[in-house]
């Protein structure tokens, strides 16, 4: 898990070289549920690419341009790897969408100095109420004052469902209840969240996300094509349309496996 002193800005993310129609058909639907103010559930099977596709909504302002035109200076997508949280209480977990909420914000240079000094007198307080009213003072501040919609991107949720409580859905009701439709959350995962919880578990967030659910394919061709170029270009070789062909068939495109065997050929 990440430190408050010891956050440093990235490098650019690979992601935000991606061409701006990949993964067009699947990025639309799940900004048609955003921009109704409601979150939606990304739903595929391993190494697809939902992680990818959470990057270019956070990290690619050209796939951003291409769906939401001038008014994509108004959402502000942040991007929360659930991995780094494993088994942690629900406090952590808030502590760290805080985190990686501010991180984001210093990468497009808004608000940060605001939101930085909320941050440190919440955590300085080493209460967990503290800390999440400082979270909520700071999502209303930044939808209701600046206009910005604010939208959490969980990426491998999956990981975290061992140890998520009811209190975890309440919470982000609360934030939702603030910020009105200027708030939402993309959950990533591996099935549907009412095929794991009960629905009394999600219960306070329900109406937000029930029926909400966009399946990944397997196959994303303009995403695929992209990363041929790129390893032809970092590597100085050539990859034959017959292997290439050959490799898709195997796979049938499968990202992750995809990109395996392409490497391994070179």
């Amino acid at each position: 898990m990440k430190h408050l002193n010891n956050r440093t800005i990235e490098a650019p993310h690979f992601e935000s070289f991606y061409p701006e129609n990949t993964r067009i058909e699947e990025i639309e639907r799940v900004l048609s549920f955003i921009k109704e103010g409601n979150s939606v559930q990304l739903v595929s099977i391993p190494g697809v690419g939902r992680s990818n596709l959470l990057g270019l909504l956070s990290y690619n302002t050209k796939v951003r341009v291409k769906h939401l035109g001038a008014g994509q200076k108004n959402y502000h997508f942040v991007n929360i790897n659930l991995s780094e949280v494993k088994n942690k209480v629900n406090s952590d977990v808030f502590k760290f969408i805080f985190l990686e909420l501010l991180d984001s914000l210093r990468e497009r240079k808004i608000e940060q100095e605001y939101v930085a000094k909320i941050l440190k007198e919440s955590i300085s307080a080493n209460d967990e109420m503290v800390i999440f009213q400082g979270l909520k003072k700071t999502v209303e501040y930044l939808t209701l004052e600046k206009n910005l919609t604010i939208v959490l991107l969980f990426d491998r949720f999956e990981v975290f469902v061992p140890t998520v409580t009811s209190d975890f859905f309440s919470n982000l009701r609360i934030l939702r209840n603030r910020a009105k439709y200027h708030f939402s959350c993309v959950f990533s995962l591996n099935k549907p969240l009412e095929e794991i919880f009960e629905k009394e578990l999600l219960v306070d967030f329900y109406e937000f996300i029930a029926d909400h659910i966009v399946y990944l394919p397997i196959y994303d061709k303009t995403g695929v094509d992209f990363r041929v170029s790129y390893l032809e270009k970092s590597t100085g070789k050539k990859i034959p349309s017959e292997m290439f062909n050959q490799i898709l068939k195997l796979t049938g495109g499968h990202g992750k496996l995809t990109r395996i065997c392409l490497e391994t050929y070179l």
